[in-house]
């Protein structure tokens, strides 16, 4: 707000400057997933160097420190009261790539939807509590056998449910203001700040003000900020 401010008052409403940092925060930790995949593309041609130029690790830890385990929960369609073939867990609101599920400490196998039913029909192919298997549809996970989901007369979801090791989004970051005289006045308190790492701040800031001049019709401010895109496009991909 800063950058774009000609008269101390701002052009953009914090509101405003919230949803274009959610958005510029957003494109850049997906741009963490096509960036991993092009380093270990790289690597793989013997084309990037290992240790303190390693851009695979580096890549991977940013992306790790959005990592993150937790309980799926448990949804009865019935009308069995649990463990019906209609029955499925959700994945978890913040959930953004699946890394896998896990019963019991096992890892349970994902199946495509087209196997599901076919392993399901077969004796010797049929899962089993040792053996799981699941699919994936949308944000719900089918799994079986239906057993895992309770044990004996307790839902399994009040125990030991299925769990799940997953890549969250990041949470949005805000601005928090209080009012006075008139003007947005800047609160810590009440603000969440940015959860990508430190080195990508200058990226963006770029793509804030991108989006900024875009909204306030400044063609010298989104003509300069696609200038720095491009020269750091270019610079990692020399």
């Amino acid at each position: 707000m800063f950058l774009l401010n000609k008269d101390n008052r701002g052009y953009l409403a914090p509101s405003e400057y919230d949803y274009f940092a959610k958005q510029a925060q957003l494109e850049i930790f997906e741009g963490y997933f096509a960036d991993y995949s092009r380093a270990v593309s790289g690597q793989n041609s013997r084309k990037k160097a290992l240790s303190y130029g390693d851009s695979v690790m580096h890549i991977q830890n940013k992306i790790d420190t959005f990592s993150k385990n937790g309980t799926l929960t448990y949804t009865d369609v019935g009308p069995t009261s649990v463990g019906g073939v209609d029955d499925f867990f959700n994945m978890p609101e913040d959930f953004y790539k699946l890394i896998n599920v896990t019963y019991g400490g096992k890892v349970v196998q994902e199946v495509a939807k087209y196997r599901f039913e076919m392993l399901l029909d077969s004796n010797i192919t049929a899962p089993t509590v040792s053996f799981p298997i699941y699919k994936r549809e949308a944000q719900k996970i089918f799994a079986r056998p239906l057993s895992i989901f309770y044990t004996g007369t307790t839902p399994q979801g009040a125990e030991t449910p299925l769990k799940m090791n997953y890549i969250r989004k990041p949470i949005d970051p805000h601005w928090g203001y209080n009012t006075i005289g008139g003007d947005p006045v800047y609160n810590l308190d009440s603000s969440t700040d940015f959860e990508i790492p430190s080195s990508d701040e200058t990226e963006l800031v770029i793509k804030i003000c991108n989006y900024a001049g875009l909204n306030i019709r400044e063609k010298d401010v989104v003509a300069f900020t696609q200038q720095l895109e491009n020269q750091d496009f270019q610079k990692e991909n020399i």
